[in-house]
């Protein structure tokens, strides 16, 4: 049987692209921010000291928090999986989709995150895989602007991790669906 890959953690960025573009946009806007204000202090006879807590100071901050959280948290998530790949620790399953479903989860939100989508199937009869579709974590989680349309009796392949410890869904690192 020929397969198609759908989904390969190898193939996809470390980190989420939007993220770097944020926190960069922070940290900028925080530096130009800055200059500008030393450059209209030095037109000053007499220039404000400022130290403490400045606007620009907590914009730089939040966005080496956005980076460190969006980009650091998310390239070691992706290589921790990436190494447990080459490890030899990835498992294989394989059949046809079984028990596929999605619910709508709500959340504390009251604007357009207000709900979370969750999807969950069995791969055969063995192996069960749940995951919500918008989070930012390594792995298959069915978020990209290239949804996989999953349903009950479509064969694939899946390899996947347990990352999250046995008591979690395992994490799919690729996905194949069959010709």
């Amino acid at each position: 049987m020929t397969y198609r890959t759908v989904y390969d953690l190898a193939e996809q960025p470390p980190f989420d692209v939007e993220a770097a573009w944020i926190a960069g946009a922070f940290v900028l806007t925080g530096l130009v921010w800055r200059q500008v204000q030393r450059a209209r202090d030095r037109k000053r006879i007499d220039p404000p000291q400022r130290t403490g807590i400045t606007t620009p100071r907590i914009l730089i901050t939040f966005g080496f928090l956005v980076a460190a959280i969006g980009i650091g948290l998310m390239g070691w998530d992706h290589w921790r999986l990436m190494k447990d790949i080459s490890n030899g620790e990835a498992l294989v399953v394989e059949g046809p989709i079984q028990s596929w479903g999605i619910e709508r989860v709500r959340t504390a939100r009251r604007d357009k995150y207000e709900y979370n989508i969750y999807e969950r199937f069995y791969v055969g009869d063995s192996i069960w895989f749940g995951y919500y579709q918008n989070v930012g974590q390594a792995g298959f989680h069915n978020g990209k602007s290239e949804q996989v349309e999953l349903k009950d009796g479509l064969v694939v392949r899946a390899t996947y991790l347990y990352a999250d410890g046995t008591n979690a869904p395992p994490r799919i690192v690729k996905l194949e669906i069959a010709e």
